[in-house]
């Protein structure tokens, strides 16, 4: 499956109308793919780091994985030192059953930049799905030594732990059994998206010293950690405005303005989100520029006599180089 959507339906609706609406809703998806696929063509020629990275986020959301990979890959081949992409493009390739690859690239990724968690907690998470259970705990580790308040790599410290501490050639002990349980706690206690696979049903048979199966259970699932929300949100912003024909498109820009917002309610210390609400009020207010200008040239097309309108014009055009000149640098 590529993408589901969920649509709130009157109870009262025909089954003709319910048709309708799930037709609808099809048609919808079928074309933001095609938006999708025309954005991804276009991003081929340019050539942009950051957009074939976003793009690749995407793909990945609608688990068109080869897709997401070869983005990923062209935004490495475009960028080497581009030390984001190596954590997604390591994520998408063992969401690829791609385990090995995933380890290589991570450790390519690593190399390059030593002080990234998540490159750090990938590795974990791809040596804990390879059953290196050391590895893993060295890994996830240090993505903690790099943030202490990393929760993802809490939980999955948490995880190896347990996997050294029931593994056949494992650590018994009381020390480490201790070690795994703070970290899981700080996890249930922290964790942000509780909608990680099996996040509940594990932490439930950690509740019960159901130990090994707990391990199990991680290890059955696929490591499709939800990407953050907001980011999709951004990315698909970024890449219509930038691509799909949308810069202009205030309707599209205020519900994208509209939905940071909500993001910032329910989470209002997301810096990221901030950041993004930030540049999104620049937009706003370069549309509102663009169009104050045109009414400018108008008044002059209506009156070329009206002086006030020609001063405007000229201070509005020469002024408002600088503003144009630092969104553009803003959203490269």
């Amino acid at each position: 499956m590529i993408e589901s959507n969920e649509v709130p339906i009157n109870g009262d609706l025909s089954t003709d109308n319910i048709r309708n609406r799930m037709n609808e809703v099809h048609q919808e998806l079928i074309t933001e793919l095609e938006v999708l696929y025309y954005i991804y063509e276009k991003v081929k020629t340019v050539r942009h780091a950051p957009s074939s990275n976003k793009l690749g986020l995407l793909f990945l959301k609608r688990n068109l994985l080869d897709e997401s990979i070869d983005q990923f890959k062209l935004a490495l081949e475009i960028d080497p030192n581009y030390h984001e992409v190596y954590a997604n493009l390591g994520k998408a390739l063992m969401i690829a059953d791609s385990y090995e690859k995933a380890i290589d690239v991570l450790k390519e990724g690593a190399e390059k930049v030593p002080n990234f968690a998540d490159i750090q907690n990938y590795l974990g998470i791809a040596y804990l799905h390879q059953k290196n259970f050391n590895e893993a705990t060295k890994h996830l580790q240090k993505a903690i030594n790099l943030n202490p308040n990393y929760i993802g790599a809490h939980y999955h410290l948490g995880i190896s732990f347990l996997a050294l501490m029931t593994s056949q050639n494992g650590q018994p002990g009381e020390e480490i059994h201790q070690k795994a349980m703070e970290h899981l706690k700080l996890a249930a206690e922290r964790m942000v998206d509780r909608q990680l696979p099996s996040f509940k049903r594990i932490m439930e048979l950690v509740s019960q010293e159901s130990y090994q199966e707990a391990v199990e259970e991680f290890l059955k699932t696929k490591p499709r950690e939800a990407l953050a929300h907001f980011t999709n949100v951004e990315n698909e912003f970024y890449l219509k405005f930038m691509y799909g024909g949308k810069g202009k498109d205030d309707t599209f820009i205020g519900e994208y303005v509209q939905k940071l917002r909500d993001i910032i309610e329910e989470h209002p210390n997301y810096a990221d989100v901030r950041n993004s609400l930030g540049v999104a009020n620049l937009i706003q207010c370069r549309n509102l520029f663009l169009k104050s200008l045109e009414e400018f040239r108008t008044a002059l097309k209506i009156n070329p006599n009206f002086k006030k309108a020609e001063k405007n014009l000229k201070l509005a055009e020469n002024d408002g180089k600088g503003f144009l000149i630092l969104l553009r640098a803003i959203l490269k």
